[in-house]
């Protein structure tokens, strides 16, 4: 639950695109005693997380965290007083990954996440 209380109390308002060949899907289970998977939008300047209720993503949260991009890497980190969690795609690779540094209350710390480039019209849920 902290890790839900983390994104809703820094949710920005709007919507940001990014070109879609340098645009990626995360799927990753952050909390395995949960078996929920979250699903993340990466792309430079832009990370937006699944909401399935909506049926669409949430607003772009590198307006209010950090995130970074080079040749190499896709990385979004989000801080609260108590906890970083960092999402990040490794371009050459494509792999994904997650982790958490701080009161998680997670046995897990850091995982793989499913990682693929989005395609046009593709919807995560």
């Amino acid at each position: 639950m902290l890790m839900a209380g983390l994104f809703i109390a820094f949710l920005a308002p709007g919507l940001a695109e990014a070109p879609k060949s340098d645009t990626w899907i995360l799927r990753c289970q952050i909390d395995p005693t949960t078996q929920t998977v979250r699903t993340f939008r990466v792309a430079p300047r832009l990370l937006q997380e699944w909401r399935p209720a909506d049926k669409q993503f949430g607003p772009n949260l590198c307006e209010v965290f950090s995130c970074t991009a080079d040749r190499d890497r896709l990385e979004g980190v989000m801080t609260s007083a108590s906890l970083i969690l960092t999402l990040r795609v490794d371009r050459p690779s494509g792999q994904g990954s997650w982790k958490t540094v701080g009161a998680s209350g997670l046995k897990k710390t850091s995982g793989p996440c499913a990682a693929e480039r989005e395609k046009p019209g593709q919807t995560p849920g």
